[in-house]
């Protein structure tokens, strides 16, 4: 029924199916006495009397008219409401579907999907009640369907668009709704499977041809070409973004033939084709403004000026970028504006103007959950780095400053002890051995945490430091040499060199400090690794603990090998796996706790188990441990990991 694109900086209005559908939503009674034209239904709802079906079905029209043509969501919504009201007076079954699918078209194209789910499914359950044709049920499964996949509800979608399909294969519905095959595809794509999507999209495709449906045939190309794209196969994207907008045009579609150009523009913006990129937009742009349509401008402004900052021409991609921030924030357009703020810090990191980026980029935190602050232009992360890496720096001095205080401590007890043996000498001399062998203990403990601290800072930070040295050495050269762009890329691996040694210590300190020593905390130690990267790939994750093990303490080595062998998993499920959904789990049986990690992704062949992933590694510290490690995996049906270690 309609289009839903997953880019935020597309068009919202692509329209996809929404005319077609509304067309085909079924009002067949007298409709030859309800005018076409707007201004013809403007005029008949103003002169004529509501107390007919003619007027109900009018309305509905006009509602519809003013959604698709005049993009006036508000007044469409108002006359839908009332096209509702009446027809509900009059009893009038098929008035009442069609109001609640229509603004279900309203609230789609307007941003609002719980609205959008709420008229959808109402439409549906009145066709039901009023027993409408079977191909009107057929209809409001898929519209539906559409809803569900709106408001992100994938799997749901997918489920309701098959029943739509079940029920025209039952009764042999000719010709086939080709917006169920498009939306069961735009629910795969989102679903990152998009080889699949394709092959539903062709599908509507077909059966659009068949029907001569010029404006049906252009939504299908065009999401065939948006497939193509997210594949990274620009020739044949533009292919099928030239004919569809040949055909978007021969449907008389503006709307249409904007978004077009916008995906046609990003599109050649990837393959570099900068000038013909700006054309595109520019277009795109010519026909928002004359509809009026201060979103779809918003986001023609952004895209023009990020083809400016490709060309590094930065004062009209300042210009342009702040013209898209300005109607977004005139539209109070929450997820707009953060991409904005984001694509500005990101310009002024690129000119340089390091302060304006942070501004920029502090904005960009105001506006998104802290859990899921993504990471911005090298230089600018590079300021809020320092800060970070000087925090680390007073904790590690702090820590060896608790470490000298203890030495200090263990010496004077030391003159103690000894004071202590001289004056009980005479009492016995099994007590002062007892004594020293207990201080013997007590300092060998010190000094192999003092050699598993060294040794880690040796492993974990020396090397990478050394690196970090380098690298700055060479970024002077190359910046002596004018060559900012290489030494950008040197600055980005300084970056990523230091924010690994930031995560190293923090590892290290967590390691040593006794408060750590529960297995509850390892799992909470894991489930703050996991969480930000299962939703920044968009993975569903369920994190489950036995309570139980909140009462079991483990040493430090066990704690650390069990810590470190779940975060390989972790790592290796969001590199490798592909999934959509996974989990980790803690349980505790007898005297023993078992970690699994599971994930419904793509799996492997277990005899081709790539060294890549670490197995080795975990396989060992398992056994360092006392424990086992087991991987069972097929291609197709997932992975799941289970490491068993004694509690004591």
């Amino acid at each position: 029924m309609f289009s839903f694109l997953t880019n935020p900086l597309k068009h919202s209005c692509s329209l996809l199916s929404v005319i077609l559908s509304l067309i085909l939503a079924g009002i067949s009674p007298v409709l030859a006495q309800v005018p076409k034209s707007l201004d013809s239904l403007e005029t008949y709802v103003r002169t004529h009397t509501p107390t007919d079906t003619n007027y109900v079905i009018a309305l509905n029209e006009l509602g519809n008219q003013l959604t698709r043509k005049k993009a006036d969501y508000d007044r469409a919504d108002s006359v839908l409401h009332l096209a509702e009201s009446i027809a509900r007076r009059l009893n009038f079954g098929r008035g009442m579907y069609r109001a609640n699918t229509n603004m279900g078209s309203n609230y789609y194209l307007s941003n609002r999907p719980q609205q959008t789910l709420e008229s959808l499914r109402k439409a549906h359950t009145i066709a039901e009640a009023y027993k409408l044709d079977t191909r009107t049920i057929a209809r409001a499964l898929t519209n539906l369907g559409t809803a569900y996949r709106n408001a992100h509800q994938f799997e749901k979608s997918i489920e309701v668009y098959l029943r739509s399909l079940r029920m025209q294969e039952q009764y042999n519905l000719q010709p086939r709704n080709e917006d169920t095959y498009n939306g069961i595809g735009l629910a795969l794509k989102d679903m990152h499977r998009t080889q699949e999507a394709i092959s539903y999209f062709k599908q509507a495709l077909t059966l659009n041809q068949a029907l001569k449906n010029a404006y049906g045939i252009a939504i299908c190309e065009q999401n065939i070409g948006k497939c193509y794209d997210d594949l990274e196969q620009p020739a044949k994207a533009l292919s099928y973004y030239k004919s569809a907008r040949s055909h978007a045009r021969e449907a008389e579609s503006e709307l249409l033939q904007s978004d077009i150009l916008v995906n046609t523009g990003l599109a050649l913006r990837k393959a570099k084709r900068f000038d013909e990129a700006r054309q595109a937009i520019e277009q795109a742009l010519v026909i928002s403004r004359k509809q009026e349509n201060q979103s779809a401008m918003a986001t023609d402004y952004f895209n023009l000026g990020q083809v400016y900052e490709e060309q590094k021409d930065y004062k009209l991609a300042e210009r342009y970028m702040k013209q898209a921030l300005s109607l977004a924030n005139a539209l109070d357009d929450k997820p707009k504006i953060a991409i904005y703020t984001q694509g500005l810090a990101n310009l002024y990191g690129g000119m340089k103007d390091f302060q304006q980026a942070y501004v920029y980029q502090l904005e960009r935190n105001q506006e998104i959950d802290s859990t899921t602050t993504v990471r911005t232009n090298a230089e600018v992360q590079r300021l809020i780095t320092k800060y970070e890496t000087e925090k680390k720096e007073a904790q590690i001095k702090l820590l060896r400053q608790e470490a000298q205080l203890r030495q200090q401590e263990t010496q004077r007890t030391r003159l103690l002890l000894i004071g202590s043996v001289l004056l009980l000498l005479l009492v016995g001399v099994a007590s002062a051995w007892l004594l020293n062998r207990s201080k013997l203990r007590r300092l060998e403990e010190a000094h192999r945490l003092r050699q598993q601290i060294a040794h880690d800072l040796h492993d974990e930070v020396g090397s990478t430091l050394s690196s970090i040295s380098m690298l700055s050495g060479h970024t002077d050269t190359l910046l002596s040499q004018n060559k900012p762009e290489s030494a950008q890329k040197m600055v980005q691996k300084i970056y990523t060199d230091a924010r690994q040694i930031l995560e190293s210590v923090d590892e290290i300190i967590w390691t040593i400090n006794p408060g750590n020593d529960s297995l509850h905390r390892i799992a909470l130690r894991l489930q703050e690794y996991a969480q930000p990267l299962m939703e920044a790939k968009g993975i569903r994750f369920h994190f489950t603990v036995d309570p139980a093990l909140a009462n079991f303490l483990v040493s430090m080595e066990k704690r650390r090998n069990l810590y470190l062998i779940g975060k390989e998993g972790i790592t290796n499920l969001i590199k490798y796996s592909q999934a959509s959904e996974a989990s980790v789990r803690f349980e505790q049986k007898d005297q023993q706790v078992r970690v699994l990690i599971e994930d419904n992704g793509q799996g492997f062949v277990q005899a081709q188990y790539s060294l890549r992933t670490g197995q080795t590694s975990m396989q060992q510290r398992a056994k360092a441990m006392g424990g086992s490690l087991e991987v069972r995996s097929a291609p197709k049906q997932g992975t799941r990991l289970v490491v068993t270690t004694f509690i004591n």
